[in-house]
């Protein structure tokens, strides 16, 4: 399996096709912006290939040697068969040489939702056991509260560090005002 950079009519059905089921509305960033992101190099929407058949994605917002994953899934025919274990070590070689790489996944704290609660469990747990660890901080992003997990090699000193680079990664490219009224530190 490899990942592959793809274009914006690639981006365009992926997001059509797949993205609009594969995350809740409230956390997927409408298509021109990433469309636009693409275009202004901060943006990177790599398809996951085996063979010539694309199982599954990752789009990641990129800040000068760091990488924060804003979207990742296998497609849904082809969950529970170890490749999105595998997608996380490819993207790992990847970014080899990236100073950080991190992420964001849905608390479960913040649900009355049992089925959600055990849906964002199985998620928080899938990716702690394929390496990614938990940074310790907290953040409301946009009316959606997150557990930041960071993966790599490189790995941030404290919460206050991880804090410090998720939040010049909003303020790179959303206006000040935007970025004061949608994202918080909860912790």
């Amino acid at each position: 399996m490899n990942l592959k950079q793809l274009n914006e009519n690639e981006i365009t059905k992926l997001y059509n096709e797949h993205m609009v089921i594969d995350f809740p509305k409230d956390e997927l960033k409408p298509l021109n912006m990433i469309l636009e992101s693409v275009r202004e190099g901060f943006y990177d929407c790599l398809g996951l290939y085996e063979k010539e058949e694309m199982v599954g994605y990752t789009f990641m917002v990129k800040l000068d040697n760091s990488y924060l994953i804003d979207y990742i899934a296998i497609f849904p025919e082809l969950r529970n068969k170890g490749i999105g274990a595998n997608l996380l070590i490819i993207i790992d070689d990847y970014l080899e040489t990236a100073d950080r790489i991190f992420g964001e996944v849905e608390d479960p704290d913040y649900t009355d939702d049992e089925e959600q609660k055990k849906l964002q469990t199985r998620r928080l747990n899938f990716y702690l056991r394929n390496s990614c660890r938990d940074t310790g901080l907290r953040v409301n992003c946009f009316g959606v509260n997150y557990i930041i997990l960071e993966a790599g090699k490189t790995q941030f000193k404290d919460k206050d560090e991880a804090w410090n680079l998720y939040e010049r990664f909003y303020k790179s490219f959303l206006p000040e005002e935007k970025f004061k009224k949608n994202i918080r530190r909860i912790n």
